[in-house]
């Protein structure tokens, strides 16, 4: 019987395998904190100081991935002050040979035209909210999807749920504070399969990963 991996979490993660995800310049990862990934979400690129720092220090964290990092369209913040952090950020995540988890709103063209830039070993688009389209943009190149619970809401979202890869496939629980495992029981009904078999998958994602 395989664990519950939720590959996005701001909360605790317990038992549970997954990334437990700290921003840089707010928040600071804890002894305890086990597997995590760390960096500047968009939404603080204005806020925190010397970025250039946090960078430095980014190079040698003891983090498994970068993140969350990448393009927030409707929360305000300068664009072309994301961009440029967000890229900076690629960067180390290349040069340390590390995953991305990405923090997409309305910018998905624009974080695709960045990665394409750089060898990446893999992406990982959290909180996926969007249509068969985009994600099949994504999918053709390789990069994996993680739900949360808006996910469920989203009917064109639903959909992607259905069919996306099993090998591009993540579930997340966020910051909903819900059981991740409520969401490994709906998405499994949608997927047609049973919770253990859904589990064995998104295990085998996590492994080949971050094993």
């Amino acid at each position: 019987m395989k664990p519950f991996v939720d590959i996005h979490t701001h909360g605790s993660l317990g038992e549970i395998v997954g990334l437990r995800s700290y921003r840089l310049g707010i928040e600071r990862p804890t002894e305890e904190c086990g597997v995590y990934s760390l960096g500047v979400h968009p939404w603080d690129v204005c806020r925190v100081e010397n970025t250039q720092q946090l960078l430095a220090d980014l190079h040698t964290a003891g983090c498994a991935a970068i993140g969350e990092i990448g393009l927030d369209k409707a929360c305000g913040v300068d664009l072309a002050r994301q961009l440029e952090v967000f890229e900076q950020q690629v960067v180390v995540a290349c040069s340390r040979n590390l995953p991305v988890v990405i923090h997409c709103v309305k910018a998905q063209q624009e974080v695709v035209n960045v990665l394409a830039h750089y060898s990446t070993p893999f992406v990982i688009f959290h909180g996926f909210i969007g249509s068969i389209q985009q994600a099949e943009q994504l999918w053709e190149r390789g990069y994996h999807l993680s739900f949360g619970f808006g996910a469920l809401k989203s009917p064109k979202t639903v959909n992607v749920l259905r069919h996306c890869p099993e090998e591009l496939l993540f579930l997340e629980s966020d910051t909903s504070g819900e059981s991740i495992g409520t969401l490994y029981e709906e998405v499994a009904i949608l997927r047609g399969i049973g919770v253990e078999r859904l589990k064995e998958i998104i295990f085998s994602n996590y492994n080949r990963i971050f094993r």
